[in-house]
């Protein structure tokens, strides 16, 4: 790894070390630091070395023409900034300390930026995520570093080290900025700034946003401005602390761009928000509110999870999520790997109005020989990461018996279209599958039984039992008002009410079994 001469200059100021003379050309890079020069030192050309040596001397000396030199003097030392024999480049440093000890104390702390960057480098090969990479830079870094998504909401912040302007405060305690701070960067031209800005930029005097001195890069995605990394300290940006957070700033780049493939390719706003909740990364009360409106979701409403296989047939992910946007603009696109995960949803509870999504999605997806696999309907967007297990098991169980399962419902079902009421039977029957954390998420979250038994609990009724009752006897209603002992016409009457409560056909023979299965695990 090679550095810039400046990350040295950078060291002694971080140190209260007075540097007297700095190199003419800070940005020319060098390898390895030494205190001591002799015939079988490496040089420049040397196989295997690249960038200039640097040593640490008391005087030049004879030392090689293409070496660089830290000159150190003792403090008090009658000594001019240019020393007799320094070339252009050469350091000039005052010290108490011994050569050797300076060129080991730098040598140590290179070592440690390599160690950084290496471990850096292996936590994205583990699919880490941003705050995982913040977390490792605070040693490092030392400084406050937050970054924010192109809605200028929160990512990720060093959870150790509190921020000590007020902008960023606001942004930890909230998870976004303040309106006047975004109206700010409005007025002075920072939002247009940022959107065409691909480098590093240093503000040592306060600005709009900042009131400390500050650094900051820009990540696009698909030529667009995507992501906000700033770095906030006490004292003016050094030299040492912008090489660093360029090195931060590309492997943060990299986490992104892996993470980016979660995310819709036309770059609607919601998408950091849709990712957060297909991940279980969600919140409650009004916070949730407040993001759902700010990323322009409903909080409530109808909502139902699909998830596309095999989208290699149709070109690519990126090509499939662009024409199921064209098609339908009201569905929520993201990626998941190869996998495309579209969210139907709408806020207002009219099941008509999904029906006709799911028809336009079907009829794309059986047009380039994709399967689907469909969760059931849920009223909450924060169910969101649940539907996507539920999507998955049926994609899964969908695909592996769609040849050998006939479906009671052939004719109302389009081809490679896989709904979970149909196969979380098989799941959960599966000797093969651990299904008991899924289960036991399933039966703590709001389903079909459970606002049944909220609908009993809030009326005085006994509808968990009449749908139980209903199920055993295949349907009979006959059968029912034997063993509950009702009247015929209470029974139907109780039925359709139980019909409207979960939103559910109990026609269907799938989602009878569904339900049947339910009730089992209940038990």
């Amino acid at each position: 790894m090679q550095f810039p001469l400046d990350v040295i200059t950078g060291y002694f100021d971080e140190n209260d070390m007075r540097v007297t003379k700095h190199p003419r050309h800070p940005k020319d890079l060098f390898s390895w630091v030494s205190a001591f020069c002799d015939d079988d030192a490496p040089g420049i050309g040397v196989a295997g070395i690249e960038g200039k040596p640097v040593y640490v001397v008391e005087s030049r000396g004879t030392l090689p023409e293409n070496a660089c030199c830290v000159i150190v003097s003792k403090p008090g030392e009658s000594i001019s900034s240019s020393p007799a024999g320094a070339r252009a480049d050469d350091i000039c440093v005052e010290s108490a300390l011994e050569p050797a000890v300076i060129a080991d104390r730098i040598q140590r702390y290179l070592m440690g930026i390599i160690q950084w960057n290496d471990v850096m480098g292996d936590m994205i090969e583990s699919e880490c995520i941003c705050q995982d990479l913040l977390k490792a830079s605070e040693p490092v870094l030392k400084s406050y570093v937050g970054l924010s998504d192109s809605t200028y909401s929160y990512i990720a912040h060093t959870p150790n080290i509190a921020p000590i302007d007020d902008t960023s405060r606001y942004f930890i305690e909230n998870k976004f900025y303040s309106s006047d701070a975004l109206s700010k960067a409005r007025e002075k031209g920072l939002v247009r700034t940022w959107a065409h800005q691909d480098w590093t930029t240093v503000h040592n005097e306060p600005n709009e946003i900042t009131s400390h001195p500050s650094i900051e890069r820009v990540f696009r995605l698909n030529d667009a401005y995507a992501a906000h990394l700033v770095m906030v300290s006490e004292k003016p940006i050094s030299t040492a602390q912008v090489f660093l957070f360029n090195l931060l700033a590309k492997r943060v780049e990299m986490c992104l761009t892996h993470h980016w493939r979660l995310e819709n390719p036309l770059e609607q706003r919601y998408t950091y928000f849709l990712k957060e909740l297909l991940t279980g990364n969600t919140y409650d009360g009004s916070y949730l509110e407040e993001r759902a409106l700010l990323h322009g979701l409903p909080l409530t409403g109808l909502f139902e999870m699909c998830l596309i296989d095999n989208t290699w047939r149709a070109g690519s992910a990126s090509y499939f999520a662009k024409k199921v946007l064209e098609t339908d603009p009201n569905c929520k696109v993201a990626f998941e790997g190869s996998r495309v995960v579209v969210l139907l949803c709408t806020p207002e509870p009219r099941r008509g109005r999904i029906a006709g999504m799911e028809e336009r999605l079907f009829e794309l997806a059986g047009q380039m020989r994709l399967e689907v696999g469909v969760s059931d309907r849920y009223e909450h967007i924060d169910q969101s990461a649940l539907a996507l297990e539920k999507a998955r098991i049926a994609l899964k169980y969908g695909h592996r018996r769609s040849r050998r399962y006939t479906t009671f419902d052939q004719g109302l079902t389009a081809e490679g279209v896989f709904r979970f009421r149909r196969y979380f039977p098989y799941f959960v029957t599966d000797p093969f599958s651990r299904s008991e954390k899924f289960v036991a998420k399933l039966l703590s979250s709001p389903n079909p039984l459970s606002m049944l038994r909220e609908a009993d609990r809030e009326r005085g009724t006994s509808d968990f039992e009449i749908l139980r009752t209903y199920l055993y006897c295949e349907g009979s209603i006959k059968k029912v008002c034997d063993i509950m002992h009702m009247h015929r016409n209470t029974v139907s009457y109780r039925l359709d009410k139980i019909r409207d409560a979960i939103a559910t056909d109990l026609e269907d023979p799938d989602m009878r079994m569904y339900l049947r299965t339910l009730y089992l695990l209940n038990e």
